[in-house]
């Protein structure tokens, strides 16, 4: 199985084990990128055409009643495959999904046809926290545009350009490395978007301070950029200079006043420039006084952030979509708020995959974008997944789309992996984890309850060899998946010993063993880094009462 999930797959007829092949037809430059990228390659004698036609067969899709640019279909015969598509993105897409196809040998002979149901479908830099590497950009970025994620938000709030010293143009570095960075999505078929937060220190009735946010604009228009985003989220609900509050009712005038001119100075030298903006109020009530009057007070064309109920919210639904819709006549593009792990937060992992979104989201909104953590490598995985749910919500599947996330990353040493990720399943969305931990355990106590003592161990000392081999897996610091969850991986080195110290106290409850038990689960106790639900501490806790 590939992910993200075929729409209609009927390759169902003679599978095909190819190694290399030959490129003709339309756009063969992006078919040879694609290939290239993923070791295939292209001197073979399986012929891959390519068919640009711009039809209804081609753009339109019937559930959603919309065109789209990411449309195609593939069909396989013994020969060869032939792509049709109506333009270049649609090549790229389809060519990723031949390219797995071939890479897991699931290649057969037959048809099918996909496209994407969420037409917004991407990440944000959006967290509280050090910025991730240019290169570590780079490598999330091929890998979301690999899984049909087509738009990317650059906001760090710890760029100081983008926040603090938003009136200043980037230093000659920086400015390089943002335009490399815009370059690499281009060519990943990925919407760049570079967004501002001025409202820490912007006065509004300044003209000075206007200008000098439309030049800090155009400064990163010079260099391609067609997507902006206006944020003026976590900034103060006051107006900090008397002008201001002498001039407005109220801060939602001065934003819907902020709004405008920046969309009518950026419409007047391009036409073409698309506008986001993140309201103050960004989540709760969508019928507020703030958000109903701001929506209804910007143009309808302006894309509006909204992260649902709650900053982190568990759910997103259609309703709360439709009552946004109806309160300030946007459709909301969901700033989720998963797997961003900054703030009060910093002490979890969330490497969950993403669950309790609905399935008929597409329908009311404008897409969703993912705010990430700061930790670029661990979010690959959950972003996998969110990548899944919004190309084909309908078909997707957490644990399935989670399990290929892992074996995307880890290959092979997925199946060790999961005695950790087992653990970091805590965030907004569940507030459960360590379920196979859990499982395991009771079976022992099971086991153990009914005498079978014997047994109880054997299962025991199982898991916790695995447990072993797993952790010293996560040493091997050199993986830079690893080294990014050193944290956890030194309460996970803790859990092993308290599980062996748990298992000695079983087999031999000596004052000794009983002591270097109580010792260790204080000591696992008392660290704040989270991880393992209750039923650790709940056997160890038991253990010690027993005896």
């Amino acid at each position: 199985m590939i992910y993200p999930k075929i729409q209609k797959n009927e390759l169902n007829g003679n599978p095909l084990n190819i190694d290399s092949v030959k490129i003709s037809g339309d756009f063969k430059e992006i078919a040879g990128f694609v290939f290239n990228r993923e070791n295939i390659k292209t001197d073979g004698d399986f012929d891959v055409s390519i068919k640009i036609t711009n039809s209804r067969k081609t753009t339109y899709i019937e559930e959603i009643s919309r065109i789209s640019d990411e449309k195609y279909f593939i069909t396989v015969s013994e020969n060869g495959a032939i792509i049709e598509t109506s333009t270049a993105k649609g090549v790229f897409r389809a060519v990723n999904t031949l390219s797995k196809l071939i890479n897991k040998n699931e290649l057969k002979t037959g048809k099918l046809e996909d496209y994407p149901l969420f037409e917004t479908r991407g990440y944000i830099e959006g967290f509280y926290g050090p910025t991730w590497s240019h290169i570590s950009r780079l490598s999330v970025m091929q890998l979301m545009a690999k899984y049909g994620m087509n738009t990317y938000f650059y906001a760090p709030k710890d760029d100081i350009y983008h926040r603090e010293k938003w009136r200043e143009k980037y230093p000659q570095k920086e400015w390089n490395d943002l335009k490399a960075l815009f370059d690499a999505s281009a060519e990943n078929y990925l919407d760049f978007n570079w967004c501002v937060g001025p409202g820490l220190s912007y006065k509004y009735t300044s003209d000075e301070d206007f200008d000098l946010l439309i030049e800090k604009f155009k400064s990163i228009y010079s260099m391609g950029v067609r997507g902006f985003g206006l944020l003026l989220d976590d900034i103060p609900w006051d107006f900090q200079y008397d002008e201001d509050a002498e001039k407005y009712d109220g801060i939602v005038d001065a934003h819907i006043d902020l709004v405008n001119r920046t969309y009518n100075a950026l419409k007047e030298f391009d036409s073409n420039i698309k506008l986001t903006v993140c309201p103050t109020q960004y989540s709760g009530d969508e019928n507020g006084y703030y958000v109903s009057k701001f929506g209804k007070g910007i143009p309808s064309d302006v894309k509006m952030f909204w992260t649902g109920e709650e900053i982190c919210s568990r759910v997103l639904t259609v309703r709360e979509s439709q009552e946004l819709l109806r309160a300030t006549e946007h459709r909301p593009l969901f700033w989720d708020n998963y797997p961003v792990n900054d703030c009060e937060m910093f002490r979890e992992m969330h490497l969950g995959a993403l669950i309790g979104r609905d399935k008929e989201l597409y329908k009311a909104c404008d897409g969703l974008i993912s705010n990430v953590m700061e930790y670029a490598e661990c979010s690959k995985i959950p972003l996998m997944t969110i990548a899944d749910y919004l190309w084909n919500p309908q078909a997707y599947n957490p644990d399935n789309s989670l399990r290929n996330a892992h074996y995307e990353m880890l290959g092979e040493k997925a199946e060790l992996f999961k005695y950790f990720a087992d653990h970091l399943g805590v965030s907004c969305l569940s507030k459960y984890s360590s379920s196979l931990m859990s499982e395991t355990l009771s079976k022992i106590s099971f086991l153990l309850s009914k005498g079978e003592i014997e047994k109880g161990l054997e299962v025991f000392d199982e898991y916790n060899k695995n447990m072993r081999e797993c952790l010293e897996m996560l040493q091997e610091e050199t993986v830079p998946l690893f080294k990014e969850m050193k944290k956890w991986v030194k309460k996970f080195s803790m859990c092993c010993d308290l599980l062996d110290a748990i298992s000695n106290a079983k087999k031999n409850p000596s004052k000794d063993n009983m002591s270097v038990l109580s010792e260790l689960t204080g000591k696992y106790n008392s660290d704040g880094t989270l991880l393992t639900g209750f039923c650790l501490r709940e056997m160890a806790e038991k253990t010690l009462n027993l005896y």
